[in-house]
């Protein structure tokens, strides 16, 4: 893989941010081992994976802390790693508009810098966490960008995790007076995932497929059982798994690894 770590100013949020991309390039194994390694072409593309990370994380988590660049080369994967802070991907009351930055300003860039396809059926976002509601949320409000989407331990039951951060029976980062201007009104409004997938469905939209898994020694367990059951009922294409663990990387390092081999990958380089 080549690995790039870039520092620019984002205009939507108004500041330098970073990000980590990674690029499958022909490597030593490949050569060695007389394995394909013809396919960073000319007019080469790639699929993309957009991984989001978690509460109190930031865009270099995944690339520290799990065997990413691994998985993704042995599927002829692009990975991108933006950082939102404790935004909860939101475009925020007080703050910096991240959803509006990761949704249409990133992705602008790095297909303007970097091999990778623009084409829906290539183009994929996860997350763990914090990141796993955030991809959800960007795969539901432009559903015509993804062709897929994942959850890792995420907090995809929102309403219910401010409920749960505010009595007290989970602790968090998040101030919520800063990321919503009424966050006693965020049940319901588009930041509410199961609202936003009812809103697109009526609206005649197709979501992208979804893959939500979660430990069940987590302490977010409760609400992902929870969403799991309303996003049945909604009738979202849904692939859910839930194995022994807790909200940690060993966690997320193994199963980043099953979402990649969810994806619908072309295990090659692609065209446009």
């Amino acid at each position: 893989m080549a690995y790039f770590q870039c520092n620019f100013f984002s205009p939507t949020l108004c500041f330098n941010t970073d990000i980590n991309v990674i690029i499958p390039t022909p490597n030593s194994d490949e050569i060695l081992n007389h394995k394909k390694s013809d396919y960073l072409s000319d007019g080469a593309k790639f699929q993309v994976l957009y991984l989001l990370h978690g509460a109190y994380g930031d865009y270099s988590d995944w690339m520290r802390l799990t065997s990413i660049e691994k998985y993704a080369q042995e599927h002829k994967l692009a990975v991108v790693m933006p950082s939102a802070s404790n935004s909860f991907y939101q475009n925020m009351y007080r703050g910096s508009d991240y959803m509006t930055y990761i949704l249409d300003e990133l992705p602008a860039f790095v297909n303007s810098l970097f091999p990778i396809s623009r084409k829906r059926e290539n183009t994929f976002v996860a997350g763990l966490s914090m990141g796993g509601y955030g991809a959800l949320k960007m795969a539901f409000e432009k559903p015509e960008q993804y062709a897929a989407c994942a959850s890792l331990s995420g907090a995809v039951d929102f309403t219910g995790i401010v409920k749960a951060i505010e009595n007290g029976e989970i602790s968090g980062p998040f101030r919520w007076n800063h990321i919503f201007e009424h966050p006693e009104a965020v049940e319901g409004s588009d930041a509410d995932l199961f609202a936003l997938a009812r809103k697109r469905i009526t609206e005649g939209r197709t979501l992208p497929r979804i893959f939500q898994t979660c430990g069940t020694e987590d302490f977010i367990y409760p609400q992902n059982v929870h969403a799991h059951q309303v996003f049945e009922e909604i009738g979202l294409d849904l692939t859910y798994e839930e194995h022994p663990g807790i909200h940690d990387w060993d966690y997320w390092d193994t199963h980043i690894r099953r979402v990649i081999e969810w994806l619908p990958l072309a295990n090659d380089s692609v065209r446009e």
